[in-house]
């Protein structure tokens, strides 16, 4: 009996580039030699709890995500996506800036991925206490920029990529009062502690996708220009900086 593996990847990168992961699953497992399963799942929530629960060889994971997957799992990181970083941006409604009224009401997605953690960062570097907020937790990134556009909230937290892609129209109803540059968190490839001794085959295999045609054109699809190898200890300075803003929550 053939065994089959298990791929999971970030329900936020299935929803845009759903035909194409199931295209780059197909090419791993040819270059892997062996059977991958990959199933996209709805809810990021969801799919962590999936890869906790087991039997999940290789993620394709967000920043919060894989740092979850190596504390509590053990996976390692393997590659990312050269030239490309979560990043968070602090928005008001424009020429609003931030209000001298305490308490400040500020919108995030959730208290479950990476950006509130920055936006955590940013608000310390501002001199604005933890304290002196009262967080709305909007549910997706569209709904936290919405709830300042409403003036339900006097502050944001956006998602970079999510920024750049909005409309015009609601960019200049808003503006940035601050934004990270840290380029410490992204997206990564990582390996279940099973495929340990994998590590470096897989690695080879993502790295050099750029030099293979076939690669280069999933590559290009998923709007990668290549992918960078990680060290093991890759999360570390990502992992200090979430210990460090979260620590009182």
């Amino acid at each position: 009996m053939v065994t089959r593996f298990n791929l999971s990847v970030c329900p936020h990168d299935t929803a845009k580039h759903m035909v194409e992961w199931f295209q780059f699953n197909t090419y791993l497992q040819r270059r892997l030699d062996c059977a991958i399963r990959f199933e996209p799942q709805d809810s990021f929530l969801v799919e962590r709890q999936n890869v906790l629960g087991g039997g999940f060889q290789i993620v394709y994971a967000n920043p919060f995500s894989a740092l979850v997957f190596a504390q509590e799992r053990g996976y390692i990181p393997v590659a990312k996506a050269a030239g490309l970083f979560d990043e968070t941006v602090l928005v008001a409604r424009a020429g609003a800036g931030i209000p001298d009224h305490r308490p400040l009401k500020v919108a995030s997605a959730t208290d479950k991925l990476i950006v509130h953690t920055l936006g955590l960062s940013l608000l310390d570097r501002l001199g604005i206490r933890r304290e002196d907020c009262e967080f709305l937790l909007a549910g997706n990134h569209m709904k936290a920029a919405q709830a300042v556009l409403k003036g339900e909230a006097d502050l944001g937290f956006g998602f970079n990529e999510t920024w750049h892609g909005i409309a015009d129209s609601t960019r200049q109803a808003l503006e940035i009062v601050a934004e990270s540059t840290d380029r410490i968190a992204f997206h990564c490839f990582c390996i279940a502690p099973e495929w340990a001794q994998r590590r470096d085959e897989i690695q080879r295999v993502l790295v050099g996708m750029n030099a293979d045609p076939k690669g280069q054109a999933i590559l290009e699809s998923l709007h990668f220009k290549s992918l960078d190898a990680l060290s093991e200890d890759a999360l570390d300075s990502l992992q200090g900086l979430h210990a460090a803003h979260t620590a009182d929550h």
